[in-house]
């Protein structure tokens, strides 16, 4: 009876026995991780080498209790706690490893995203892509199916130089609710592939202005 209140929404056999790899457990990440065990994604492979810090308690899923844990052993307690789901978490950074099904970037940097790429572009049982990008009030959500040349090129041409990129100070990042909107869309997607329904290449939302293109 878990999944009642969804059940006309999306079958949640079919989101139990998806694959799906989470690369990054920071702002987005963490959030997307959770909601995606809540609406009943079971098997969820992580990667994230840091620590959680204080500055980190204001947006993302952590509490004050998990300052100083790898953010790795923090989420897997938070999505065991919440959800009796338990992620297989890696404490290191993605190593270039043979992944399936989809596969969520949420990580920080330009230059990690190019390493990402790199390693899945050529994967065939990565079967969809999704990458989350924000910058305080304003994210960005790709969905790339590798197998298909005219997404490779497209979100290829996306992957400009950190240099090259919108950089916001230090302090004006980020703020709680634009990861939770970024990790609804991800997790919108997740339910639209495992649907068979239309998945937008790009959906860009500036919330300031309440502004959305896809």
């Amino acid at each position: 009876m878990r999944f009642l209140r969804q059940q006309d929404v999306v079958d949640a056999e079919k989101l139990a026995n998806l694959q799906v790899t989470l690369i990054g457990l920071g702002s987005i990440g963490s959030v997307t991780g959770l909601y995606l065990a809540k609406m009943g994604v079971c098997k969820v492979t992580c990667f994230d080498a840091d620590v959680v810090d204080i500055h980190n308690v204001a947006n993302q899923a952590y509490g004050m209790s998990d300052v100083g844990l790898l953010k790795a052993d923090a989420f897997a307690t938070l999505v065991e706690n919440q959800t009796s789901v338990m992620p297989n978490t890696i404490g290191i950074q993605y190593d270039g490893r043979q992944l399936s099904g989809i596969v969520i970037s949420a990580v920080d940097s330009m230059k990690s995203r190019e390493t990402i790429w790199r390693h899945l572009r050529e994967q065939p049982s990565v079967q969809l892509y999704l990458d989350a990008r924000m910058g305080l009030e304003t994210l960005i959500v790709h969905a790339v199916r590798p197998q298909i040349k005219a997404d490779r090129v497209a979100y290829t041409s996306s992957l400009v130089p950190d240099d090259q990129a919108l950089q916001e100070p230090c302090t004006a990042r980020t703020i709680c609710y634009t990861p939770l909107v970024a990790g609804s869309i991800v997790c919108s997607l997740v339910k639209r592939y495992v649907c068979d329904e239309m998945i937008p290449a790009r959906i860009v939302l500036d919330l300031a202005t309440f502004t959305m293109m896809s």
